[in-house]
C-alpha cells in the first residue's frame, strides 16, 4: 500500500474548527432515540428492528465523531477513516431494515438481502481501498440508498403519503450531501465550517428526517 502520511498530515493540520461537531452532538441524540424507539416499540419484531436502526444510527455519528473530532497520526487516521465510511454502510442497510420488515414477503426479503448485502460489499471497498476517489465512494452511498424506488408504491399503500414524502426529503438530503463530499463545494469558511461540515449537516438533517419516519413505520409492524 502507497504510504499517504505526507497527504493525511497537512489535511489533518488544516481541519475547520467545527469539524466533527454536528456528529457528536447527533450521536448523544441517537443513542437517546435508540433507547426510545426500543422502548415504545409495539412488538418484539419492532423492538428488534428498532435495535437494528438505532444501533446503526448511534455508531454512525459516534464513529464520525471520533474520527473527525481528534487529530489523529496518520496510520490511525487511515483506519479511522475505514471506521468512518464502513459505519456509513451500516446505517443505509440499518435504515432500510424496518421498512423491509412493513413491506414483508418476497419484495421486502429481496430488499433486506440487497441492502445488507450492498452494504457489505461497500464495507469490504472501505477497508481495503481506503483511498478509493471520493466521486466513487459518493456514487456508491446514492445507489445503494435508492435501490428502495421500485418498491415505493408499496409503501406509500401501508403507511401513507406523508411518511413517503419524508423518506423521500432525507434521501435528496443525503444524496446531496453525496454531491457536496464529491465536489469538496461549497466551501465558505475553510478554516471553519468547511465543505466537509455541510456535508454532515446535510447528514444530520437527512438522519433526521429519516428517523421521523422510521418511528411511523416501527409502530406498524
Amino acid at each position: 500500500m502507497i504510504d499517504t502520511a505526507s497527504h493525511d498530515a497537512p489535511r489533518a493540520a488544516e481541519k475547520p474548527l467545527l469539524r466533527g461537531v454536528s456528529h457528536e452532538i447527533a450521536a448523544f441524540v441517537a443513542l437517546a432515540a435508540w433507547i426510545a424507539l426500543a422502548l415504545v416499540s409495539p412488538s418484539a419484531r419492532a423492538r428488534a428492528a428498532a435495535n437494528v436502526y438505532g444501533a446503526s444510527l448511534f455508531t454512525l455519528f459516534a464513529v464520525s465523531a471520533l474520527y473527525h473530532r481528534p487529530t489523529w497520526p496518520p496510520r490511525a487516521r487511515r483506519w479511522m477513516r475505514r471506521l468512518d465510511h464502513s459505519a456509513i454502510f451500516l446505517l443505509i442497510a440499518g435504515t432500510y431494515t424496518p421498512f423491509c420488515l412493513v413491506l414483508g414477503g418476497a419484495r421486502g426479503e429481496a430488499l433486506l438481502v440487497i441492502a445488507w448485502g450492498g452494504a457489505a460489499l461497500g464495507i469490504l471497498q472501505s477497508i481495503l481501498w481506503v483511498r478509493a476517489p471520493k466521486p466513487l465512494i459518493a456514487v456508491i452511498y446514492v445507489l445503494l440508498g435508492w435501490v428502495i424506488l421500485p418498491v415505493m408504491p408499496a409503501l406509500v399503500a401501508r403507511l401513507g403519503p406523508g411518511a413517503i414524502a419524508l423518506l423521500g426529503a432525507g434521501g435528496i438530503a443525503y444524496s446531496l450531501g453525496a454531491v457536496v463530499y464529491a465536489t469538496r463545494r461549497p466551501d465558505p469558511f475553510p478554516r471553519v465550517f468547511g465543505y466537509h461540515e455541510i456535508f454532515h449537516a446535510l447528514v444530520v438533517v437527512a438522519a433526521g428526517l429519516h428517523l421521523a419516519v422510521t418511528a411511523r413505520a416501527l409502530f406498524s409492524l
